[in-house]
């Protein structure tokens, strides 16, 4: 099973040494977690702040499992919304 969609972060919690699992919520799936690969690297620490809009492809053998995400940025509100006091 797999799918694509834009969505929001909602949390993002450590799985392992390298690994993250985050929450998102898109228009079609509605709140969705997956594991994300190297989630805990320095290099997608910062796209995986709540509140950032991302585009996901989830993917699972069967619909019912956790899944695993890749993630491409979007949009950094959570940045903006840090820089607007």
């Amino acid at each position: 099973m797999e799918w694509a969609e834009e969505g929001i972060i909602l949390a993002t919690r450590p799985h392992g040494e390298a690994a993250a699992i985050i929450d998102v919520l898109t228009r079609d799936h509605g709140r969705h977690a997956g594991l994300v690969r190297g989630g805990n690297a320095r290099r997608l620490r910062a796209v995986l702040e709540p509140g950032n809009q991302v585009h996901v492809r989830w993917r699972a053998r069967l619909a019912d499992h956790l899944g695993t995400f890749t993630v491409e940025p979007v949009s950094n509100r959570a940045a903006a919304l840090i820089g607007n006091p």
